[in-house]
């Protein structure tokens, strides 16, 4: 199937270097912004080495499960650069999720409701006792040490997923002093927005934004309320096909701003996509295999440099930074070159691990791109 994926590839593929145009006043295309469909252009209206291409694209699908290339979506300076035969098939995109969850933090705080440092205790009491030191900027860079009572629902090995996620437990550790990836604190920073808000995750994000970058119809999965409030989960859950998760990057590559208008404060989406973690140590859970040290921010992973001194991605763009999910449900945005690159399928996660295969890719991709200069 992976052949066949290589085979049916055919770029829709373009490249317009933005930045390039602003500077130099080539003939390069401007940025654009897709209305229900996006615009396309042919590669060699701007040069683009297909084979080149071709070969990072072969490789991605090597070291990816059976959905392949089917719901890949790449987007420069706003036209589409290549899709795959499934870009709107709709389904969870798990973890990815959580950039949604931080950006309705970045809405509320430039509402004025909440900022980063809004203290959790104000927004719930009963976090007081336990966690009195505890921040919104805690969450959202998985350093809140947040923990809840109960075991996996799932019955696997990890206690971050209690069927009771918002029954308070002891800490895990003090706020900021060490990193762990943790759904449970997820789940609690999404309760937290919509108490202080009164309103859903869903409609905060499309009143701000998703109603006015054309988004569309999602889901945003939740299994509990708050005074009658439905609570999306902070976690996971939003379920959007990929041309869906290119509007959102491609509204983060403009960084807040679509077709002239400002919906995020550009202050917020600096914060979100620079490292947030400052924390010496991993926490020792059963999750101290996920290290965010230097390389994640307000739940985007960021292309920082991580304590042995190496970046996170060495071989790719310095910019870059991303949204990761289960089963290789991936969102990265890369300003450097303009571009945008959604992944998505339902197929489990590359076995030799996220950073080392799409460090290889975005390798190969900028011997592509490097033909621009």
């Amino acid at each position: 199937m992976k052949k066949q994926c290589v085979q049916k590839m055919a770029p829709v593929l373009i490249m317009a270097f933005w930045a390039m145009a602003c500077t130099t006043g080539t003939d390069s295309l401007p940025m654009v912004f897709p209305d229900q469909e996006w615009q396309q252009r042919k590669p060699e209206e701007l040069g683009i080495d297909s084979v080149k291409l071709q070969d990072a694209l072969a490789y991605l699908a090597s070291e990816s499960g059976e959905n392949g290339l089917e719901e890949v979506f790449i987007v420069r300076n706003g036209y589409v650069v290549y899709q795959g035969d499934s870009v709107r098939k709709k389904h969870n995109i798990y973890s990815s999720s959580k950039s949604f969850t931080s950006t309705v933090l970045g809405l509320l705080s430039d509402q004025g409701i909440v900022s980063e440092e809004t203290y959790a205790k104000e927004i719930d009491t009963a976090l007081a006792e336990w966690y009195p030191d505890v921040k919104l900027k805690h969450f959202s860079s998985m350093t809140s040490g947040y923990s809840a009572q109960g075991d996996s629902r799932w019955n696997e090995p990890s206690k971050d997923w209690s069927w009771t996620p918002f029954a308070i437990d002891w800490p895990l550790f003090s706020p900021g002093n060490q990193y762990a990836y943790w759904d449970e604190a997820q789940m609690m920073f999404g309760r937290l927005l919509t108490v202080k808000s009164g309103k859903t995750l869903k409609s905060i994000f499309m009143d701000g934004i998703g109603n006015h970058i054309g988004f569309g119809n999602f889901e945003w999965w939740g299994d509990s309320q708050f005074e009658g409030i439905f609570l999306n989960n902070g976690c996971t859950g939003v379920t959007i096909n990929a041309e869906q998760l290119a509007r959102f990057g491609h509204f983060y590559l403009n960084r807040g701003q679509w077709n002239g208008r400002q919906l995020l404060s550009e202050e917020w989406i600096e914060k979100a996509t620079k490292n947030q973690v400052f924390a010496k140590e991993v926490a020792d859970t059963d999750r101290n295999t996920v290290d965010g040290r230097g390389c994640y921010g307000y739940n985007w992973w960021v292309n920082g440099k991580m304590p042995n001194g190496t970046f996170h991605m060495p071989d790719a763009p310095q910019s870059l930074f991303y949204a990761s999910g289960l089963h290789n449900n991936m969102c990265f945005v890369i300003p450097e070159w303009n571009m945008v690159f959604v992944r998505k399928g339902e197929d489990g996660n590359p076995k030799k691990g996220k950073p080392y295969v799409y460090n290889e890719f975005f390798k190969r991709m900028a011997l592509a791109v490097s033909e621009l200069h």
